[in-house]
């Protein structure tokens, strides 16, 4: 646990600033012992919180998770892709559209982005319920499905 991200004693956060403060404090709880491995205890000590605290933000385990899976989709590397959107649909524009989508991928796996929390959310959500890879990919797939199968389709000329 780190303590850093711990926001005990912390009177002068808002009210917003404290719920981001949990939930940024339980993303390494979620991924190490995944939503059904992890207890209320467990993520109020990682946050600094008393449960009762906890509950006074999130009435509910799978609220706090809900919240937690919207902050990582919000902050999604997806986003650093749409510069490709504004290229015109060829066979070299869906080159880069895949290489972006699979670098993003790789890189989230890193211990050098977030400490590797994200990658490991994700294979512990594709292990479990598949909720966490849903929410992280809906930026991806509501943007650029329709972009992905025009490239797919032949919607442009080679480059």
């Amino acid at each position: 646990m780190r303590t850093d991200r711990n926001i005990r004693g912390s009177s002068r956060l808002s009210s917003d600033e404290r719920r981001r403060a949990i939930i940024e404090s339980v993303k390494e709880v979620f991924a190490e012992n995944g939503f059904d491995g992890t207890t209320t205890r467990e993520l109020a000590k990682a946050a600094g919180v008393s449960e009762a605290l906890l509950y006074n933000y999130f009435p509910s385990k799978h609220s706090l998770y809900d919240a937690m899976l919207a902050d990582c989709a919000e902050a999604s590397v997806w986003i650093k892709c749409n510069r490709i959107r504004a290229l015109e649909p060829s066979a070299s524009t869906l080159v880069a559209l895949v290489h972006c989508l699979m670098s993003q991928l790789i890189q989230s796996r890193s211990v050098h982005i977030d400490n590797g929390v994200l990658g490991r959310l994700a294979v512990r959500s594709l292990l479990e319920d598949g909720e966490f890879a849903r929410a992280s990919l809906k930026p991806f797939t509501s943007t650029w499905g329709r972009y992905f199968r025009r490239m797919l389709e032949g919607g442009g000329q080679v480059r």
